[in-house]
């Protein structure tokens, strides 16, 4: 028995019409690979803009648990210090023998948010 094609529409993408492959059951929105390749990319950007806490915080967290894994498994500070540095250079030996090591991979984070956002907002 043959399928019933559902007949042409618009790309999500380029805007031009295509005959949809009947085994997609009416779900295909794109005429090409390349398009489908440029939705998916504009649905992931949607998604990290709507989740952007969620993503910092996530980020965070697993940056937290490498580090106490590394300090755990007797990792020096040193290798903490090479991570990425902000150019104010964090006197990171000294934070982790007061504080600890997650007091000392927080404030790293926090000190590299607040020059990015510097960055981005500054005036000229």
């Amino acid at each position: 028995m043959a399928k019933k094609s559902r007949g042409k529409r618009p790309c999500a993408i380029c805007r031009k019409w295509f005959q949809p492959d009947v085994r997609q059951k009416g779900r295909q929105r794109t005429c090409s690979p390349a398009c489908r390749k440029n939705l998916h990319r504009r649905q992931c950007a949607e998604y990290n803009r709507e989740n952007k806490a969620d993503s910092k915080n996530n980020y965070l967290a697993k940056k937290l648990e490498k580090a106490v894994d590394q300090h755990t498994s007797n990792a020096t500070v040193a290798a903490i210090s090479l991570q990425k540095q902000t150019k104010p250079v964090l006197p990171m030996e000294v934070i982790v023998n007061e504080y600890g090591i997650k007091p000392a991979v927080i404030v790293q984070y926090l000190i590299g948010q607040t020059i990015t956002h510097g960055r981005i907002h500054k005036s000229p």
